[in-house]
């Protein structure tokens, strides 16, 4: 068997190797998929290796790159995500030959991390690799009904607006700023994110919406008893006339959508809410020289994610 990092001639190879192991599912396996996630993103290309026998493809690894910043200190991370192992070749050990390969290629200047939030079935394979076990991301579970009744003898405002490029950028500027200020793990973002992200994500439907100074992208879930409206991505928005303006245009969409529930990571958006620790289990393999990572998720408030940062796709 050889271990080799993948080139872009595989793409083909590896999208079939995919759809072998693992099969169709709601996240479709194309070559175009796989392009967006892997190739377009605009943190990087994401580090690939291929297990090789015979000249067939057996298993593939991909972590895709990320950033996280600390402070002023930006940090290379990368999400684990597309794994598959041929169904022939199973159980001869190749994930994790392939994660460990992937972690000595990626740790050796000890200044990166990977994280990702596995399933009930995958997770303790991750932890007896040495990922940590950083507990489950927290929820905000908001009543449509609730604030439809707040804002029913309000007059809404018309906050909407049409935003450039540049006016994005602007938003995103000032946000990254504010969470630099507050010492949190955070995701900086631009405007080629959001793009990247949301407006041109082939795997999921977004919408977004825009006022003077925020920016929210937001998605409906349908479960069998109801719909849910799930928050992404909240830009901005921390005056409370931008507050107010959020949450009208969100519930009114949400009312347009028939959602009973909205979903968001930022607790300050909706003063009446269920917070708590509803997500998935999120895990972290720390590879930076002093376990800053670890350190800091230790912290009360290590970590500020949104939605979009962790939910797969």
């Amino acid at each position: 068997m050889i271990v080799r990092v993948a080139k872009t001639e595989d793409i083909p190879a590896i999208v079939a190797l995919l759809k072998d192991s693992l099969g169709e599912s709601l996240l479709k396996k194309t070559t175009s998929i796989w392009d967006f996630k892997h190739v377009q993103n605009p943190f990087g290309a994401s580090y690939v290796l291929v297990a090789e026998e015979n000249g067939q493809f057996i298993g593939v690894r991909a972590f895709m790159s990320w950033k996280w910043q600390l402070g002023d200190k930006v940090w290379q991370a990368y999400r684990a995500v597309d794994t598959a192992t041929h169904p022939e070749h199973q159980g001869k050990g190749i994930f994790k030959k392939l994660t460990l390969q992937a972690l000595a290629d990626v740790g050796k200047k000890n200044d990166c991390f990977i994280f990702n939030t596995p399933n009930e079935k995958s997770r303790p394979g991750y932890l007896k690799m040495g990922w940590e076990a950083l507990g489950k991301i927290k929820i905000a579970l908001v009543p449509v009904l609730l604030y439809r009744f707040i804002y029913l003898f309000s007059k809404r405002a018309d906050a909407l607006l049409s935003l450039n490029e540049e006016q994005i950028e602007a938003i995103c500027f000032k946000h990254n700023l504010e969470l630099q200020a507050k010492k949190e793990l955070f995701t900086p973002k631009t405007e080629a994110y959001l793009h990247w992200r949301y407006a041109t994500n082939p795997m999921q439907p977004y919408t977004f919406l825009t006022g003077k100074d925020w920016y929210v992208a937001m998605y409906v879930k349908k479960h069998k008893r109801f719909n849910e409206l799930r928050i992404a991505e909240v830009i901005g928005g921390n005056t409370s006339k931008a507050k107010k303006e959020i949450q009208q245009e969100v519930v009114n969409y949400a009312t347009k959508q028939g959602c009973l529930l909205l979903s968001t990571t930022e607790k300050s958006l909706f003063s009446f809410a269920f917070y708590g620790a509803f997500g998935p289990i999120l895990t972290c393999k720390d590879l930076t020289l002093n376990n800053v990572i670890l350190q800091q998720s230790k912290q009360s408030r290590g970590w500020h994610y949104a939605m979009g940062d962790l939910e797969l796709f």
